[in-house]
């Protein structure tokens, strides 16, 4: 009895050195958001994810976003604080960390410094230096703890050719951007040496996520993308990259394992919320909602509007407004899929059209009409926006032609040129941004915001929608 007592004494000591000396495992989850644009709605079933990932209790859960957290919701953009209701949310459910997307800076760099203020999580960025503006400079990077692992995260913005991240220029004034792959290579080698896992917080887009950044930083270990609102999970080379869908309709799911400071395991995958709500973060939600001015019916549609629907509307009425021979909008600046016959109210307008956008008046040749629409479609720096019909017009109708390659060649006006300068009412984010390339001549005019205009004519009478395209494409 007693040889087996020393025995058991002996295989006991013996269990906890080998224990002491195996390797340390840490496991880590990452619930990654991107492109949430205001939908404070689906916050009550994130926060349901989040309960559930934490009551696991076998991994550290950090919970990223990747940028573009407002613009999209009147109830949010609107709020006495614009765009604080996101981060009080955000501040509730614990989010670790962020980075910017470029609809960060609608409001202006003062509006966005309070919100940075308001934060109770870093916010990164690498590619910027925000000089003498209202905007402090970010730092590039931050090193969070999963027990004895260090976990980087790196945060990039997009930059185009104008030299900021997609909007107006004169938002940027001050600021200068730099190249994210440039400041994924020279922090990205400083920060590795400094971490256990290294995350990047992307808000690039997939298409230059999972090409040029990757290449960039081949030692990241995982890129969570944002911009593009689109879902994907995979490998760009040896980096995982992960992207949920914009909205919430689906977030980025990360599992890692490390043993010994080394990623030993990581999948990512992209998951819907649960359907099951938290009552108290509904509660805060539904408060931001009461607003009647907001919800009340001021109009109606005939018939159900999709978004190309939605666009003629803005640019007929634009063009109404002006008193121009022509207008063209931009389907990206219609930020609603379609509305349903029936009442329309306030807050549906400000959804369509959140950027408090007005119509430039000007004049345009019709070569200067084909120069606008050939360089858009075949514009490089933000494929996410090119290749489509983009420019929605008022007054005549398009084809674009284009060669084998797929980029456009020519363009075909319907009707033909009847004269030899139009004049033209043009959404002031076509012409105010250079990735729209075009003959610009001086401006003769404005009109007031679209949203007023649009809320003018609804309350006037019902609106019937023409869905109809008026652009198109055809292989000269």
């Amino acid at each position: 009895m007693q040889r087996n007592k020393v025995l058991l004494s002996v295989l006991v000591l013996v269990g906890a050195l080998m224990s002491a000396c195996a390797p340390r495992t840490e496991n880590i989850i990452i619930i990654s958001t991107s492109d949430i644009h205001s939908k404070v709605d689906m916050l009550p079933r994130l926060a349901t994810l989040i309960g559930q990932a934490h009551a696991q209790d076998t991994a550290r859960v950090f919970l990223v976003d990747a940028g573009d957290r407002w613009t999209g919701n009147p109830f949010v953009d609107m709020a006495p604080h614009a765009g604080r209701p996101i981060i009080e949310q955000m501040n509730r459910l614990g989010y670790d960390v962020a980075t910017y997307g470029n609809h960060e800076f609608d409001m202006g760099l003062d509006t966005l410094q309070k919100r940075v203020e308001d934060a109770e999580f870093p916010l990164v960025l690498a590619n910027v230096n925000t000089g003498d503006t209202p905007w402090q400079q970010p730092k590039p990077y931050v090193i969070e703890r999963a027990g004895g692992v260090k976990v980087g995260f790196l945060g990039l913005v997009t930059n185009y050719a104008g030299g900021h991240p997609d909007g107006d220029d004169a938002i940027f004034e001050g600021t200068e951007f730099f190249s994210p792959e440039w400041a994924a290579e020279k922090y990205g080698k400083e920060l590795r040496r400094k971490c256990d896992v290294m995350v990047v917080l992307s808000h690039c887009g997939l298409d230059r996520d999972t090409t040029n950044v990757a290449a960039a930083f081949p030692m990241a270990d995982l890129i969570v993308s944002g911009h593009t609102h689109e879902t994907y999970s995979g490998k760009a080379g040896g980096v995982a990259v992960v992207q949920g869908l914009n909205k919430l309709r689906f977030v980025g799911l990360t599992t890692i394992k490390v043993v010994g400071g080394k990623v030993a395991d990581l999948q990512t995958s992209y998951i819907p919320l649960p359907t099951e709500e938290v009552q108290s973060v509904k509660d805060e939600v539904e408060e931001y909602r009461n607003v009647p001015y907001l919800t009340e019916a001021i109009g109606t549609l005939t018939t159900d509007a999709d978004k190309m629907g939605l666009a003629h509307l803005m640019a007929d009425e634009g063009r109404r407004v002006a008193g121009t021979d022509l207008a063209f909008y931009h389907i990206g600046g219609t930020r609603l899929g379609g509305l349903k016959a029936g009442s329309v109210s306030r807050a549906d307008i400000y959804e369509l059209e959140p950027f408090q956008s007005f119509l430039v008046v000007t004049t345009m040749t019709a070569e200067d009409i084909k120069a606008m629409i050939i360089n858009k479609f075949n514009d490089t720096a933000n494929q996410k926006e090119s290749h489509r019909v983009d420019l929605i017009p008022s007054g005549l109708k398009y084809t674009i032609l284009t060669d084998q390659s797929g980029d456009a060649v020519d363009v075909r006006l319907h009707p033909e040129v009847r004269k030899d300068v139009y004049t033209v009412a043009i959404a002031d984010y076509i012409y105010g941004n250079t990735v729209y390339a075009y003959p610009r001549r001086e401006s003769t005019g404005r009109t007031g915001l679209v949203t007023d205009y649009l809320i003018e004519r609804l309350t006037t009478a019902p609106y019937t929608p023409d869905n109809t395209p008026r652009g198109k494409i055809e292989r000269r």
